[in-house]
């Protein structure tokens, strides 16, 4: 197995992907409170959490240590993928030594990751990037996580945390990630809060925002969009909307595209790559849609978005959609969406529907969150975010806000602190590190 080591650099080499938590299989070779959905808490908010850690970012220290990643990364087109990609950029500055261990959730080769660790001379912690798409829920991964704490501390970063998963209790799994792990990292208070309820023991648990790249104004930004909007076929008199991600039914681009048409001098944009071969009807079908019900009025495009291209398709948006569609009852999950804050950086308006991933958007402007599947408020909301510029200021300064304080280079400090947590604090239960591995030298899977 290839253990990639990440020099530390102003410019960076390998290329994120922006699509939300799915694979792509050829890349693995390839009034709000009366709508209050009831798993949003009544005052949530991360702001007591965020504001103690931001505060003593000022006192960060030179932390020179080894660290291994062992996560999904670019070229595999997914989330966590993306998600590794930019915290690694963001930790160039400071002072770590980072080897990379990457995996595809289709062949998960345990015996060698252990084999790389045990290349790596006087290895510190071991960060782990989990999901459940990537690591199957079994008595395997779990003995490889017990694997992993022999040989150093162990941080997870838990990006989604379910109860059930497809109609199956599991929470013995969440509680075995646990117990075999020093640090658990969640994006969010309700994620903690689930695993709370599930048992799980709060002196484990930090709570560290999803990250956000935040793009600088750049000079003849104006004339760039301009040019976008050319390429796309777009009016430079008509308002743009634009949703973006991968290409599946969930994402709610139908019901976005029957509220689209009642809407006078708007131009829709879906872009992104189908999330599976099976996808390929439906995106024929909103194919076939924008063609009887948007004529001329829409583009689709169908492809793996590259950084650049996503940023100036935001860049000339004037707001950008989420219109998913409601959590299936039997396996709801808790989570945040890196489609959000990918979003979030543009500084542009967002509009979301009601779900669990656009909690943080709820918590920051209710006002721009609708119930799922409702039409109407939909189409209430888009034409008020494009015609009240005192309202639309107000969110965008907000969304601004946001963007600034949950910045990779503030969330690749929080990462430090949470691996110094690791390595200098010793909880009831925790394995004695030193000890096990002079007594385990030779154990394997």
């Amino acid at each position: 197995m290839n253990t990639e080591r990440i020099e530390v650099k102003n410019d960076s080499y390998l290329k994120p992907d922006i699509n939300d938590n799915h694979p792509v299989e050829k890349q693995e070779t390839k009034k709000h409170k009366l709508n209050r959905p009831s798993w949003l808490p009544e005052k949530f908010s991360n702001a007591k959490e965020l504001t103690i850690s931001y505060a003593k970012l000022e006192k960060f220290d030179e932390f020179e240590r080894k660290i291994a990643l062992v996560s999904e990364y670019p070229p595999v087109h997914s989330g966590f993928a993306t998600y590794a990609h930019f915290l690694v950029d963001a930790f160039r500055p400071l002072n770590l030594e980072i080897h990379l261990l990457p995996v595809t959730r289709t062949r998960v080769d345990y015996e060698a990751i252990l084999d790389s660790l045990d290349e790596t001379k006087e290895l510190d912690l071991i960060h782990l990037n989990h999901g459940y798409d990537c690591f199957e829920i079994s008595n395997e991964f779990i003995t490889f996580l017990e694997e992993l704490s022999y040989r150093a501390k162990v941080v997870t970063t838990m990006h989604t945390v379910n109860h059930f998963r497809k109609g199956t209790d599991i929470q013995w799994f969440n509680k075995e990630i646990a117990n075999k792990t020093d640090i658990l990292i969640v994006h969010s208070s309700i994620m903690k809060e689930e695993l709370l309820r599930q048992g799980i023991l709060p002196e484990k648990i930090l709570i560290i925002p999803h990250g956000t790249k935040v793009l600088p104004f750049i000079s003849g930004e104006e004339s760039g969009s301009k040019a976008t909007r050319a390429a796309c076929g777009i009016p430079q008199n008509m308002k743009m909307v634009l949703a973006f991600g991968f290409l599946e039914p969930d994402k709610g681009f139908e019901e976005l595209m029957m509220v689209v048409p009642q809407m006078r001098e708007v131009f829709l944009v879906i872009a992104g790559e189908k999330a599976s071969k099976d996808d390929g009807q439906f995106v024929d079908r909103l194919q076939a849609i924008g063609d009887s019900q948007l004529e001329g009025r829409f583009k689709l495009i169908n492809h793996y978005l590259a950084e650049a291209e996503l940023q100036q398709l935001m860049a000339a948006s004037d707001v950008i959609v989420m219109p998913y569609r409601p959590s299936d009852p039997n396996d709801i999950h808790y989570s945040v969406s890196g489609v959000l804050h990918l979003a979030l950086g543009q500084r542009k308006p967002i509009v979301a529907c009601s779900n669990p991933k656009f909690i943080e958007l709820e918590n920051l402007i209710p006002e721009l969150v609708v119930p799922s599947m409702n039409s109407s408020a939909l189409s209430s909301v888009l034409e008020r975010v494009m015609t009240d510029a005192s309202f639309r200021e107000s969110a965008v300064a907000k969304i601004s806000k946001y963007a600034d304080e949950t910045s990779w280079e503030k969330v690749a400090r929080l990462h430090v602190k949470a691996y110094k947590k690791a390595l200098q604090t010793t909880l009831p239960g925790y394995h004695d590190i030193e000890g096990i591995r002079l007594r385990n030298t030779s154990r394997r899977l």
